[in-house]
């Protein structure tokens, strides 16, 4: 784990992790022994291939020895950052010598003709363009906000991309995920402008807007990439900063309104709010989000693990930087909240740091409560107790299995959180939340607040995500929803993956 003032985003050397670590583009390093050189083909007891895994899920393998470690170690550092960023497996032979293992697994990256001219002719004649960031842009955050902020150009962000325009500007228009809660917006698009998007973000949906796609990818990323997933896109590769400055030059020729995007994301979350419901003695999911954004600091970052939870905390959360909400949004794993909760507080001490986790998810962690008790971290956990697999049980219920595969009994992760240390209390309801949550983020040490929630409202924030009830715009929004004449999209749900 990292520790003091370590920059969140840098890369990191830990044990295990190289398989979650490849889709959710982290530059990690996980290291472990490995048979000596000298009696590789002899020994055979609890090993594994970890070079060919580490060239299978990673960006590279390296063998690192008693001699020159450094240098080894500085490799793998800049083979984990080199784009697209990803895990470089350690393999520690102690008494063999540093090895490179190899080139980068995905081959060197393309040169860049860095010709934008395409670009530039799209926007000279757009006049309803979006713009849609990803994780490859918030290296250029100042530049974007530079260009677009005051212009009313919507701009909508992948899950690990937000903050880049802040939330409280009247650009921010929401999310982009492939789901169907964008589409009144992407459909009334000519032309969609995508800075650095990571395709691995998305879900597995149909890219089927009207609308010309125009993707600009980093020179240093993988050349075709993005374009496969965004059917019908003109990728180009070349500098961000130039892209940048051509929306920058474009950025009065549109037609949208003033705060258009502000007026988008507010309906979607307006919608989402509405969707709520809760039995007497429950919140609501919409109520756990809200509670908490309407009670931590501006600065407070939030950890969310993969379930339906995340489909209300992700669009509710506001957020103003870059960093500030983490998730798996790659490989959409379980069980990353809390772990992600406890490098934040390391990396960024004092400052305070929410974990919001579902039952399930908090399972499969649930002894690293321990750890934050031991390194004394003031870590909020939050769980989304519901005693179901929520998501999939909403995924299986079209003919592939009954409620037993998902349910189990109601947990009290709030004992659980006691006996490991923490200050642990179980909430029902608004003012019970509050008053939780207000000693927690004043109390040393992590608390788990242990919010028994209604699941009744997932199947309603389910739809207005990725089914049919995202495309229906509000009719206050007409002058931003209206849809090209022809071909503005496909039907149906698109549930894809976590």
């Amino acid at each position: 784990m990292a520790g003091g003032n370590a920059r969140l985003g840098a890369p990191r050397l830990v044990l295990g992790g190289d398989a979650p670590a490849a889709p959710a583009r982290l530059p990690v390093g996980p290291s472990g022994d490995t048979a000596p050189a000298r009696e590789a083909g002899r020994i055979r007891h609890q090993r594994r291939d970890r070079a060919a895994r580490g060239h299978a899920v990673g960006n590279a393998a390296i063998t690192l020895g008693a001699h020159d470690a450094d240098r080894a170690a500085a490799f793998a550092v800049r083979l984990a950052l080199t784009a697209p960023a990803g895990p470089v497996v350690i393999n520690m032979d102690p008494g063999g010598g540093a090895s490179a293992g190899g080139d980068l697994c995905s081959g060197s990256p393309a040169a860049a003709d860095g010709d934008l001219a395409p670009l530039a002719t799209a926007l000279g004649a757009a006049r309803r363009p979006v713009v849609l960031l990803g994780t490859g842009a918030r290296a250029h955050t100042r530049a974007v906000r530079a260009a677009l902020a005051g212009s009313s150009i919507p701009v909508l962000h992948t899950y690990r991309a937000r903050g880049i325009m802040p939330d409280s500007s009247g650009e921010a228009a929401g999310l982009v995920t492939g789901g169907t809660m964008e589409w009144p917006l992407l459909a009334a698009a000519d032309l969609i402008v995508g800075l650095g998007i990571d395709p691995a973000e998305m879900i597995p949906a149909a890219w089927d807007y009207a609308a010309p796609t125009v993707l600009v990818t980093g020179t240093g990323d993988q050349p075709g990439a993005a374009a496969r997933y965004f059917t019908g896109a003109t990728e180009l590769l070349a500098p961000l900063p130039a892209a940048i400055g051509l929306l920058g030059a474009h950025r009065s020729q549109h037609r949208w309104p003033a705060g258009a995007g502000r007026a988008v994301r507010a309906d979607i979350c307006a919608r989402l709010r509405r969707a709520a419901t809760a039995a007497p003695g429950r919140l609501s999911p919409q109520d756990v989000v809200t509670t908490v954004r309407a009670h931590t600091p501006p600065e407070t970052v939030a950890t969310v693990d993969a379930g339906a939870h995340m489909l209300v905390a992700m669009p509710l959360w506001e957020v103003d930087e870059p960093h500030r909400l983490l998730i798996s949004s790659g490989l959409a794993t379980m069980g990353y909240a809390l772990p992600a909760a406890i490098a934040a507080a390391l990396c960024r001490p004092g400052e305070p740091v929410v974990a919001f986790t579902g039952d399930g998810g908090l399972g499969m962690p649930l002894m690293e409560i321990e750890t934050a008790v031991r390194l004394r971290l003031r870590v909020v956990v939050v769980v989304f107790n519901d005693a179901t697999l929520s998501l999939i049980k909403i995924k299986q219920a079209a003919g592939h299995g009954g409620k037993e595969a998902v349910g189990y009994w109601l947990a009290s992760f709030a004992g659980a959180a006691t006996a490991m240390g923490a200050f642990g209390v179980c909430v029902g309801d608004v003012a019970e939340l509050t008053s939780a949550l207000a000693a927690a983020l004043d109390r040393d040490g992590p608390t788990v607040i242990d919010a028994r929630v209604d699941p009744a409202a997932y199947p309603a924030v389910m739809d207005l995500t990725r089914g049919e009830a995202g495309r229906r715009g509000s009719p206050d929004l007409r002058p931003v929803t209206t849809a090209p004449a022809s071909g503005s999209g496909g039907s149906g749900p698109r549930h894809g993956s976590p």
